[in-house]
């Protein structure tokens, strides 16, 4: 009898399904270590200015014990491009990881939306974080803060690259 009870004890504990415990809400600082095998977030970045339509979407998914990016990015209605699934080796202290951009993001967001032009959309399951711009010049600022990020991750993506000023000359009279 006891030796029944003891591979019942053993079997019902082998059994137990793992719960996920990845919350988006708690762990989106510190995402790519917090993620669990089997988990995918995903993160939509709105790259869209006035009449130009742009945007990329970074899934990121958990397998055995290794984080993995895939990038998709779509310029217009008639250009897009999927980059392929790699080993995401950034660490979340980095300050060019999407952790310390989120950061940033959250100590200046100002914008109290619930709609969907965000300019960051944070998914994972049912859950969902966003981060807005307040006018032009935020968009431009939060767009550029996130250049390095994306550089970082796919550092020869021109697809959507965006070009530096050009310096004005001084004219002189």
């Amino acid at each position: 009898m006891k030796k029944l009870s003891f591979i019942i004890l053993i079997i019902s504990l082998l059994s137990c399904k793992k719960e996920h415990r990845f919350d988006l809400d708690k762990d989106l600082y510190q995402f790519s270590e917090k993620m669990e095998n089997g988990d995918t977030v995903k993160i939509k970045t709105n790259l869209s200015v006035c009449t130009y339509f742009a945007l990329e979407e970074y899934t990121f998914t958990k397998q055995n014990d290794t984080l993995f990016v895939e990038k998709y990015s779509s310029e217009g209605s008639d250009r897009q491009q999927t980059l392929p699934k790699m080993m995401y080796k950034i660490k979340a202290h980095d300050p060019s990881s999407f952790e310390n951009y989120f950061k940033y993001l959250k100590k200046t967001d100002t914008v109290d939306k619930n709609d969907d032009w965000a300019l960051v959309s944070i998914t994972y399951k049912n859950q969902r974080k966003r981060f807005y711009t307040s006018d032009l010049r935020d968009l431009f600022e939060k767009i550029d803060s996130l250049a390095p990020v994306r550089k970082k991750i796919y550092p020869n993506d021109t697809f959507l690259q965006i070009e530096e000023p050009v310096p004005l000359k001084n004219k002189k009279s």
